[in-house]
């Protein structure tokens, strides 16, 4: 299990912060410049990170459906 975060980031497109559709691991969030935003964290089975970006969730990760394999870290 790997606790991700969701994070918000500049976008210099909108010239704001904002939320990405992914959530991440602190490490990459760090890496890419990105603030993270504690509550929640959640883990997920570490299997469902990196398929695009190391240490990110696909785009859309929605840690609401049933699963089974996340929960939140209290």
């Amino acid at each position: 299990m790997t606790a991700v975060y969701q994070f918000t980031m500049y976008d210099i497109l909108t010239d704001t912060e904002r939320e990405p559709r992914r959530w991440g691991t602190r490490e990459a969030i760090d890496r890419i410049g990105g603030t993270v935003i504690e509550d929640p964290a959640v883990n997920i089975e570490t299997p469902l990170l990196g398929s695009e970006v190391e240490g990110m969730t696909e785009r859309g990760f929605n840690p609401s459906r049933p699963s089974g394999s996340r929960k939140s870290i209290p």
